[in-house]
């Protein structure tokens, strides 16, 4: 801080020494012109007026060029920022600066300003709407960066009525036209000034540290409990840096708010597809308990108690209850309850609870459940048959 404010005064001091010298110089240019030719150059003595007014010229624009870049330091030590930032503001005092520059060259060369303006009236009005494009997007940009809207370096979302689509991306440049981003698929597109004043919503993406915190809304089927799902999704993402919020729901869907951390703009890509998969995956495992009976019949059994809902088809030629009986009481090593599911006209479904230790029992226990059923009706069928004899 201490070193900025050494550096402004610095160069504040060297712009009054600047526009010093710049007098000096104009002052001694006549002087020593006139004294050149005289003693050296007689034969150009009826030339010196014109002499005079070119060196004078030089100067004023040499002189004048050093003004303008130790203002434009003056002014980044000032504020404490840098030149890239300071683009807008830069511009419009370059514009300044050079239109005092040319004017007292003009004046120099006894060419009225006024005449000038005032002749050029007509001119300015068509040459105005010849560039109205130009023009809006160099006055945008002087807005944008002046009011620091848009700065280089910032990660930003542009939402814009102008577009179709969110461009995400870190600001790489802004220039008088066009600013340029680097978009999280790693493409740099070049963004028309004026479709960002007046035109578009810019959300900057930042936290206190140096990484930034992106919002994923992510929409799924609201056919199973978003508690589940969203209880499955923290076990899978395992990431302090990514969490989930359930932020609306409808008719048949439920969207999610998943918000993460990240460093760069090139690793957006890759923790978003994480983040879908994750959520994906969450989803489907909880479907997957609950497709039998479903939002809420079986969830209980399944995640407090680890029973695994199976679906068995049988012929009713043998009665359920029978079926039923001899599954409470003869399923051996397996921790089974069932229950019927529904009749038709030649068969019964029934929908069997096996207990299960975790994911990886599952197909085993679908097998040993469908053979056990197998089983048992072949027995109850078999009995049926020998006492009809």
């Amino acid at each position: 801080m201490l070193n900025n404010a050494r550096k402004s005064r610095g160069e504040l001091a060297k712009i009054i020494a600047e526009i010093i010298i710049g007098i000096i110089l104009a002052i001694l240019a006549g002087f020593v012109v006139d004294f050149i030719i005289t003693r050296f150059l007689p034969e150009y003595k009826g030339y010196e007026i014109y002499i005079n007014e070119g060196v004078r010229a030089v100067i004023v624009l040499i002189i004048g060029m050093m003004i303008t870049r130790s203002t434009l330091r003056f002014i980044e030590y000032r504020i404490k920022t840098s030149r890239k930032e300071l683009y807008g503001i830069s511009l419009i005092i370059r514009i300044i600066m050079y239109i005092i520059v040319i004017a007292i060259v003009l004046s120099i060369f006894h060419v009225s300003v006024t005449g000038i303006l005032a002749g050029s009236a007509v001119g300015g009005v068509i040459l105005g709407l010849a560039v109205q494009t130009v023009a809006s997007n160099l006055i945008a940009s002087i807005f944008v960066t002046s009011s620091r809207t848009l700065k280089y370096g910032d990660v930003v979302g542009i939402n814009s009525w102008v577009w179709s689509i969110d461009t995400t991306g870190k600001i790489i440049d802004v220039k008088t036209l066009f600013s340029k981003m680097l978009t999280k698929d790693n493409n740099v597109i070049s963004i028309p000034n004026s479709a960002l004043l007046g035109n578009s919503v810019i959300t900057e993406f930042k936290t206190e540290d140096s990484s930034y915190i992106y919002p994923l809304n992510i929409t799924t089927p609201s056919d199973v409990p978003a508690d589940k799902v969203i209880e499955n999704f923290k076990a899978m993402s395992n990431n302090n840096d990514m969490t989930i919020f359930l932020s609306a729901k409808g008719g048949t869907t439920n969207t999610y708010l998943i918000m993460f951390k990240f460093q760069d703009i090139n690793e957006l890509n890759k923790i978003i597809s994480i983040a879908n998969m994750n959520l994906d995956r969450a989803y489907w495992t909880v479907k997957s308990q609950a497709n039998v009976l479903g939002n809420n019949a079986i969830y209980e059994s399944i995640y407090e108690l680890n029973y695994y809902p199976v679906t068995v088809i049988l012929n009713s030629d043998v009665k359920s209850d029978e079926i039923l009986k001899y599954v409470s009481e003869n399923h051996g090593d397996l921790d089974l309850k069932g229950i019927l599911m529904s009749k038709s006209g030649s068969t019964n479904t029934y929908l069997i609870f096996a207990k299960i230790k975790g994911p990886e029992d599952i197909n085993s226990t679908i097998n040993a459940v469908n053979i056990f059923m197998e089983n048992a009706y072949n027995t109850l069928k078999a009995s049926q048959s020998n006492q009809g004899k």
